[in-house]
């Protein structure tokens, strides 16, 4: 299992076992730097999914009733089963001074780091541009969670939730670390 880490903060962020996935724009483009995650709706006692309580309409089987009194989490954001994201109001200037900033630190931070060739340095401030755009033009789409410790320069998840009940959480792959385990 790889553990993906903020690279400013350490905290954890996501984990391959909820396999990453291209994020695609609305022209069904890769937008180069980022990957997703789906969440999906858990219960808080046991960690187990949740139906939904659609019953056979998609071959489950017979109709179950859906117990109204079980706590659920998402199990992205969730202390116990997931990361212990934090959500954080931001308006769009926020996101874009952020990003800026963000991408800045990054880009010296990838400079700094001996174990990150050259070619990757470029690739990521290639990218750049393009995920910024991507992430800005869908403001009205996003909620904002950053790691456990709240590092205002850390790493962040943009829970994209398109018209899904239960949203993807895109990532800025260089701005975390794989931590195999």
């Amino acid at each position: 299992m790889i553990i993906y880490k903020c690279r400013f903060s350490g905290d954890e962020m996501c984990s391959d076992a909820f396999k990453p996935e291209k994020v695609l724009d609305a022209e069904g483009n890769e937008v180069p730097g980022l990957f997703s995650i789906q969440s999906s709706k858990i219960n808080k006692d046991s960690g187990a999914n949740i139906d939904i309580g659609c019953g056979g309409e998609f071959g489950g089987g017979a109709a179950e009733e859906v117990d109204d009194t079980v706590e659920l989490v998402n199990n992205v954001v969730d202390e116990t089963f997931g990361f212990a994201l934090q959500c954080v109001p931001l308006g769009k200037k926020d996101l874009k001074e952020y990003l800026q900033q963000y991408c800045k630190d990054l880009r010296q931070k990838l400079k700094d780091d001996d174990k990150v060739p050259g070619p990757e340095v470029k690739a990521f401030t290639q990218s750049a541009p393009a995920f910024c755009k991507y992430l800005l033009s869908n403001f009205d789409e996003l909620e904002f969670y950053t790691s456990v410790s709240m590092d205002p320069e850390g790493s962040m998840a943009f829970a994209y939730y398109g018209e899904a009940a239960d949203p993807k959480f895109i990532y800025i792959k260089a701005g975390l670390l794989e931590e195999k385990c």
